[in-house]
């Protein structure tokens, strides 16, 4: 991400004096703009030096009755560090640090165009951090999520598989894995054309997000083929989940916005419970894709167990 030029944020509309203003004339001005600095300018209107609020504290103290009648030349702050309007802002900011100052003059073709103070950069600073945090976080959402459905990625979910099989071989506690694929897909695709086939896709994955619980990791797999990984009390309530999704599906009316025609999708569903005798993740996934094929040559629309094999 680019990072802000000065140019971007500098106050334009600055406040210039000339060294033989007097102090209480910048005052007036001072009060009138609602500003906290003026700018001494020479005769080119290039900035010799600045006149804070803090200066004319000091000036108070150090002159007493005398302080309206001094001039910008005996209180003003100088020589003058500035910027250029290409500068970026963290240069900017170290050039205030370094300097222990709260405002900049900007100076192009030796001419003042702007000041920047502290609170300028110090916003401006935290509004592109703010940004690049948000970048970074929707690039990281788009590292493990699948672009057209949402749901996350197939390396995602192995990554996640990794750790919950590990955690199952922990603690005992058993973890199921439910594969799923669409029936007949091929046919919607043939039918209904492919953009019709992206939207079943998205509606069966919103149905898995919907009927799984939040615990769960739900993924698209492949083409047509989604996974649900999570912690289980025992195998019926995992077998009684992919049912309920089944179901759901079987008795979802799906239509797409270029065809109108209603028509009905079905799922096959494929079970693995882990447990101790498996040695890793990828074991377990071969177990729900073999349950899965029974599913199919069973006659599709049904959800099978790998202890059924």
């Amino acid at each position: 991400m680019q990072i802000p030029k000065v140019e971007q944020i500098m106050f334009r509309d600055v406040l210039k004096v000339n060294r033989n203003e007097i102090a209480i004339k910048i005052c007036e001005a001072m009060d009138k703009h609602r500003l906290g600095a003026v700018v001494v300018v020479d005769k080119d209107d290039y900035p010799i030096g600045i006149v804070t609020e803090r200066d004319i504290i000091k000036a108070i103290i150090s002159y007493k009755e005398k302080t309206p009648y001094i001039t910008a030349g005996d209180i003003m702050s100088s020589p003058l560090v500035t910027l250029n309007p290409d500068d970026d802002i963290e240069f900017a900011f170290i050039q205030l640090s370094l300097n222990r100052i709260r405002r900049i003059p900007v100076v192009k073709d030796n001419k003042l165009v702007g000041i920047v103070s502290y609170r300028d950069i110090s916003n401006a600073l935290r509004k592109n951090l703010y940004k690049l945090q948000e970048k970074t976080e929707n690039l990281e959402i788009q590292v493990i999520t699948d672009p057209l459905t949402g749901l996350y990625n197939k390396r995602y979910v192995n990554e996640q598989m990794k750790i919950l099989f590990n955690l199952s071989k922990r603690t005992n506690q058993p973890m199921a894995v439910i594969m799923i694929d669409i029936d007949f897909f091929k046919n919607v695709n043939d039918t209904y054309g492919h953009l019709c086939g992206d939207e079943v896709l998205k509606k069966i994955a919103i149905i898995l997000k919907e009927k799984s619980r939040e615990i769960n990791i739900v993924g698209r797999y492949g083409g047509e083929e989604f996974i649900i990984l999570g912690p289980i009390s025992d195998y019926k309530s995992a077998y009684y989940s992919a049912e309920r999704i089944r179901s759901v599906i079987e008795n979802t009316l799906f239509s797409c916005e270029e065809n109108k025609k209603q028509f009905n999708i079905t799922i096959s569903a494929g079970i693995s419970i882990w447990n101790p005798k498996i040695n890793n993740y990828k074991e377990l996934i071969k177990q729900a894709d073999d349950a899965l094929y029974l599913a199919k040559r069973s006659g599709r629309n049904q959800v099978r167990m790998f202890n059924e094999l």
